[in-house]
């Protein structure tokens, strides 16, 4: 049982989740339950209201059009996510959030915050975004 301000809340920190693997014909109630858990990662166990929610490309999701990783991307470019952490915290910050929201660990250290900083500011926040989902690591560790 894991012991913290989520505890308190009733609800389990990431490490209390079962992975979801998604199939070809995944059943709509899967297919839900993979999009909850893709808000829950990407927007760091926030509330997500309805009006938030990305209705397209959730709709193409669960018509298979869209493999997890991209509704992952389309969750991380959203302005929900933007209005979360690009427009509020330092740039630092954020890229420490991106690690954390798409590759599930920290940052390495310095080196690292520095290298996804010279590809934000080469290719503006899109860009960062895309280096974490199309990483090699992301690749292995999610598929």
């Amino acid at each position: 049982m894991a012991f913290g301000p989520a505890s308190q809340l009733g609800v389990g920190l990431f490490e209390d989740t079962d992975p979801i693997e998604v199939w070809p014909g995944i059943s709509s109630e899967d297919a839900e339950a993979v999009i909850r858990a893709v808000y829950r990662q990407v927007l760091g166990n926030a509330y997500v209201m309805e009006s938030e929610r990305l209705a397209v490309p959730e709709s193409q999701f669960k018509l298979g059009e869209l493999s997890v990783r991209e509704f992952v991307r389309a969750v991380a470019k959203s302005d929900a996510y933007s209005s979360r952490f690009f427009d509020k915290a330092p740039r630092y910050r954020v890229i420490e959030l991106n690690f954390k929201h798409l590759l599930g660990r920290a940052p390495d250290g310095f080196d690292e915050m520095k290298a996804h900083s010279i590809i934000w500011d080469e290719g503006g926040f899109e860009a960062e975004i895309d280096s974490y989902l199309d990483s090699d690591e992301y690749q292995e560790v999610y598929g």
